[in-house]
């Protein structure tokens, strides 16, 4: 039928949202985005609360009570964590797609990739201690060479110190960083891409590598909004935290998916 025909009934043109496991959800490599992202990954993490905000408080005061109790079994917070982590970020998903937030969430890591995620705890609690033992091992190695400089010359001893001091802290903060973007990026990427744990670790290292300045200034942000918590009795993480965990979830839509609306 001609569309032009003035009695022809209008049609209403319905724009569905996309569906999430279309396209445009699929993995895509790390991509290289503005600096600025990193405060909109803040503002779409605080929009995520403000959707939920009482399911979110309870999820982390039972997040914090697990934590906590778990605390007395060695290393098994370090298991769980990323456990948890994977939960929320499907959680977060969901709610990204419309569908409400549950406290059930939190544990959705445990069936959807709970080997995996396990493995991934175990690979950054290694990863953790063997950087551990090698700053010990190059501190012991400085204050004794230190020491043995320190009988020769006067002044030695110090200037072996602090040249020791200038390698181990920029090694301690790469180490850091490291630790914090696989442990930032791994969960969604097994939980919601299911990728192995070593493609999800080289993978968040390259998503590092391409938005570094980016990464540093919302970590920044994050720990001032943290420590801001002081002044509120510490009530302000159960904001705070969501926010993290959301803004999180953000950050990898915007950078493993072309889902992102920026």
């Amino acid at each position: 039928m001609n569309s032009d025909n003035p009695y022809q009934a209008p049609k209403t043109v319905l724009v569905e949202k996309a569906d999430p496991n279309g396209d445009e959800w699929s993995f895509v490599e790390p991509k290289s985005v503005p600096v600025g992202r990193a405060f909109s990954w803040i503002a779409e993490g605080f929009r995520f609360f403000k959707m939920a905000p009482l399911i979110w408080i309870v999820i982390t005061i039972v997040y914090f009570l697990i934590m906590m109790f778990s605390s007395f079994i060695p290393f098994a917070t370090n298991i769980l964590q990323p456990m948890l982590a994977g939960g929320l970020m499907l959680g977060t998903h969901d709610q990204d797609n419309d569908n409400p937030l549950e406290v059930r969430h939190l544990f959705e890591g445990f069936n959807a990739a709970g080997g995996k995620l396990a493995i991934l705890g175990a690979l950054m609690l290694g990863i953790t201690m063997l950087a551990g033992f090698i700053l010990i091992i190059l501190m012991f190695a400085g204050i004794f060479a230190g020491g043995i400089a320190a009988g020769g010359t006067t002044g030695a001893g110090d200037g072996v110190i602090i040249t020791t001091m200038i390698i181990v802290i920029p090694l301690v903060m790469a180490i850091l960083i490291v630790f914090a973007a696989v442990s930032w990026f791994g969960p969604p990427l097994i939980a919601l891409h299911d990728l192995q744990v070593g493609d999800a670790f080289k993978m968040s290292l390259l998503a590092l590598k391409r938005n570094l300045l980016a990464i540093i200034i919302f970590s920044i942000v994050m720990t001032f909004l943290m420590l801001l918590t002081v002044f509120t009795l510490y009530l302000g993480l159960l904001v705070v935290v969501p926010m993290f965990i959301a803004a999180s979830y953000a950050s990898w839509k915007d950078i493993f998916t072309n889902a992102s609306q920026y």
